[in-house]
């Protein structure tokens, strides 16, 4: 699979209903909600890859894996 903030090569994570889970060896472990993959996909929205790994690994300060729901997505046009 891919990951879902850099496009590159990810291992998808089996997870609770209604989130997809990663482990990119570039962006880290992460969960992000289904609600946003779909909101991204219709909007032809992209992560701003660089400010959400530095997100990511603030919150992993706190959490090991850090779950990326709508309103923290970094989003660009």
């Amino acid at each position: 699979m891919s990951c879902l903030i850099c496009a590159g090569h990810a291992a998808t994570i089996e997870c609770s209903e209604g989130w997809e889970k990663r482990n990119c060896p570039r962006c880290g472990l992460y969960r992000i909600s289904q609600a946003l993959v779909l909101t991204l996909m219709e909007q032809g929205q992209i992560f701003d890859t660089e400010k959400m790994r530095r997100w990511l690994d603030t919150q992993r300060i706190t959490v090991p894996v850090p779950s990326i729901e709508v309103h923290e997505a970094l989003l660009v046009e």
